[in-house]
This record gives C-alpha cells, structure tokens and sequence, in this order.
C-alpha cells in the first residue's frame, strides 16, 4: 500500500491553518481578508521553497470554494492551458494556479493574458524567483505580488509538532524538536 505523502497529508485547508506568513495571514490582513469577503484577485506568491506558497494557494481556493485548477507552467503543456480556459465557457471565472510561473514559455503567456485582462481567469502564480526579475511585465502588471517570508523557528517546530501528531509512532521532546527546527 503507498502512503500519501506527509507533506500532502499536513497541507491546510484553510487559511488559519497555515503556519507562518503572518504579515498576510490573520486577523485583518490582506489574504485573509480576501477570504472573509469572498473577493479574489490576481495574485503572484513569491519567496524559498517551502514556505507556504502552494499550502496557501490550496487552501485560499478550498475557502472560497471556487472552481479552479493547479497547473505547473513547466511539466503542463499550452494545451493543459488551453483546456482551462476552454472550461471558462463553462464556468465562468476560474482560478487558475500556476506553479513555477517564472517558468511560464511565451506560448503559454500568450494565451494567459488576454484571459487575465477579460477577468475569466484569476490567476495564482506561485514562485521562487524574483517576479519583478522573471515573470513577464504584462502579466505581472496585472497582478498584486506578495512575499512570503522565511518560517521562524517556532512556525518550524509548530509544523513537526503537526506532523507527530499525524505519526504516532514517532515522539519527540520540546528539545529534540527545536533541534530539527534550527537544522
């Protein structure tokens, strides 16, 4: 039997769940009060992997309970995109989140912006790089960009304590745990 990756397993469905990144997360901030208001607009996440971008794009998409999908702009190919906004026809407005945004081809952007503009995709771009560096102008301009900041200490060892709890055959003391966090 394969397991679920733990990573998958832990990742929040709501925005409260999420740990760090309290400069966009809470009580009266920006993403959370998107939310609240069940108002959404373009938005770019950028900061070091494992921080919080897709937990947050998952579980802004499960709060608002929207129709969206997860793309990748380097493994999902122009027609992966093209199906998407084949569905607006359908639908109506989607979110569209897309992994590794910077990695977006011309191609893809062609098709993504004329989407952007008409309000038929809300995009949620997800990435590493630098977006005023590596995500193309047009499609930049027409999002709001927030970075997320390096998880603390705490937000670290709050996240093992999680994941103890989800493997209860592993225990670790408050020492041990703190341990893991600064590595």
């Amino acid at each position: 039997m394969i397991n679920e990756p733990l990573a998958n397993t832990l990742r929040p469905n709501k925005l409260k769940d999420v740990i760090g990144q309290s400069h966009l997360i809470g009580k009266d901030k920006i993403l959370s009060n998107l939310v609240k208001n069940k108002k959404l607009f373009s938005i770019i996440l950028y900061g070091s992997p494992g921080i919080g971008k897709t937990s947050i794009a998952n579980a802004i998409v499960n709060e608002l309970d929207c129709k969206y999908r997860f793309l990748n702009a380097v493994v999902n190919n122009k027609k992966d995109f093209e199906i998407v906004f084949e569905e607006t026809k359908i639908y109506g407005t989607i979110v569209l989140v897309v992994d590794e945004i910077h990695r977006l081809n011309k191609d893809k952007q062609d098709l993504l912006l004329p989407m952007l503009e008409s309000g038929k995709i809300i995009l949620i771009g997800l990435t590493t790089s630098n977006p005023y560096h590596k995500i193309n102008p047009a499609i930049r301009s027409r999002c709001q960009i927030f970075e997320l900041l390096p998880l603390e200490i705490d937000d670290i060892i709050k996240g093992l304590k999680k994941a103890c709890d989800k493997l209860p055959d592993i225990k670790a003391n408050k020492d041990v745990l703190k341990i893991i966090a600064t590595i």
